[in-house]
């Protein structure tokens, strides 16, 4: 029983958002969409629904297995692809910046990772922990939802249970999408509406983005 719930028990520790990996100080756009109306917080399941289907599904998901399954100058390679497929270099400097984050809060751990997009260290770091690529990947898609739930309400536009009864209502939903890719898949994405309001300035942030 001991065995059989420690993979369980990883990727409950590994998925908390306690765990300093540096992405609690990204919002991926929500700040901003929330503060033009782009974002209605009353259906915020809306917007994370979106943001895992256009994004995360489609790129950080096949990122961050291709970080699973690969390592040495294969992983290299793999990460200088996943670049190329970021069309706007703000949003290339933050992937790299979160991906620096989790590297460094790797290696204080014992965790030997070196710097990269974020999706791809993920993968490397999930996989080093001890997680297969199913598990990895739920802790990614959860991490994502559960991250953007707790910017809106460190924003103060939605309420701490609230945001609950979203993330539960899209259980469901995440557990779809977390099918393993393909080897041969390549990342990209169409999430426009948050690609820009990411990039957007305001006035004053609680966000990198």
């Amino acid at each position: 029983m001991t065995a059989d719930a420690l993979p369980l028990l990883t990727a409950m520790h590994l998925a908390d958002s306690s765990f300093p990996s540096g992405l609690f100080a990204f919002s991926w756009g929500l700040e901003a969409a929330l503060a033009e109306g782009q974002a209605d917080p009353r259906n915020l399941a809306g917007w994370i629904g979106a943001e895992l289907h256009g994004r995360w599904h489609p790129f950080d998901r096949v990122a961050l297995a291709g970080g699973w399954r690969l390592e040495g100058t294969t992983l290299t390679e793999w990460d200088a692809l996943v670049d190329t497929s970021i069309p706007a270099e703000a949003q290339r400097q933050q992937s790299l910046q979160a991906g620096a984050a989790l590297a460094a809060s790797a290696r204080r751990i014992g965790l030997p990772l070196e710097d990269g997009h974020a999706p791809v260290v993920h993968g490397r770091f999930l996989r080093l922990s001890g997680l297969d690529l199913p598990g990895a990947l739920a802790v990614s898609a959860m991490g994502m939802a559960r991250g953007l739930a707790s910017a809106a309400v460190r924003l103060g536009r939605v309420g701490a249970v609230g945001v609950q009864r979203d993330l539960l209502a899209l259980l469901p939903h995440i557990a779809a999408l977390t099918d393993p890719p393909g080897p041969g898949d390549l990342p990209a994405s169409f999430a426009p509406i948050s690609d820009i309001a990411l990039m957007r300035p305001l006035v004053s942030r609680l966000f990198v983005n």
